[in-house]
């Protein structure tokens, strides 16, 4: 059914007994950015994806959810639980959804159902992946992609990594560069769209691996630039760097001091007869060459 997020049911084996939902919910009060909800017919567990945008959920239910369930292997329980993921979301937030997924089923000693398998089988991270492409394509195929943008599968991997990694990245640059959070963005009138990086004009930055746009700051304000134009004006300034993700460019404090000049013809290359909209890093998909 459309916009019904794809249900993985979990048992356990009847060896093992029923689960203790009270340690399920212990294990996940602890963990950051879920969140617990009850009502009378089931208890949403709800991670909130700030880096991307977007939420899923592990969910108890009070009913068994499972259709046809008597023609599976009567050595697994149906405890009422499941994973309940969106199908319209980068292949890298599923992947690590999935490792997550794979380290609970171990803990609680899990297998998984879906009704597209014949029967109860062992969590596998690239089963459940592959089926996720699957899923994916029939819903594309059948739906469309909505308001989705479709960006190069290796360059929307770069760009999810850059977003969780920005803690780490401050690290490995010592504190002495800025790292901002990137976003992407687009002109729906003119079918524009691509990465935006942030420049806090005059302060050494690390800019955001493949991006499109450049979002400049200065004491009079905020304005947008291309990637070429920036790039034609800033590249003598800028370092290459690849030790952490492809096509990164670091200013360094010295570049940042001698690059201060280049202000004014930055602002001649302003885009300033367009209209841009911010997304979400889950508003994009991955396109592959397949």
């Amino acid at each position: 059914m459309k916009n019904t997020p794809m249900k993985r049911h979990l048992f356990r084996s009847t060896q093992r007994g029923r689960i203790n939902f009270q340690e399920v919910l212990d294990y996940f009060q602890d963990l950051p950015n879920f969140e617990i909800y009850y009502d009378k017919e089931e208890v949403d567990i709800i991670y909130t994806d700030n880096d991307f945008g977007f939420q899923y959920e592990f969910k108890i239910t009070k009913v068994s959810q499972v259709k046809d369930i008597y023609k599976l292997n009567p050595a697994y329980l149906n405890i009422n639980f499941m994973l309940c993921l969106p199908l319209l979301v980068p292949s890298f937030a599923i992947k690590e959804i999935l490792n997550f997924t794979a380290k609970v089923c171990k803990f609680f000693d899990l297998s998984v159902y879906h009704e597209s398998f014949e029967d109860v089988r062992q969590f596998s991270v690239a089963d459940m992946y592959s089926l996720f492409q699957g899923l994916q394509m029939q819903y594309l195929d059948e739906f469309g992609c909505g308001e989705k943008i479709f960006i190069d599968q290796d360059k929307l991997n770069a760009i999810c990594k850059y977003q969780r990694m920005i803690d780490k990245l401050i690290e490995y640059t010592h504190s002495e560069a800025e790292v901002n959070p990137c976003y992407p963005i687009i002109d729906r009138d003119n079918n524009e769209y691509g990465i935006c990086t942030y420049f806090n004009f005059g302060n050494p930055t690390l800019f955001a691996p493949y991006f499109d746009f450049v979002n400049i700051k200065d004491e009079d304000g905020e304005f947008l630039v291309r990637r070429e134009e920036f790039l034609k004006l800033m590249d003598k300034y800028l370092a290459k760097t690849e030790e952490y993700l492809p096509d990164m460019y670091v200013l360094k404090a010295k570049g940042a001091k001698q690059s201060k000049g280049q202000i004014s013809k930055l602002k001649k290359c302003a885009i300033v007869d367009q209209v841009f909209e911010t997304l979400r890093i889950s508003d994009l998909l991955d396109k592959t060459n397949n």
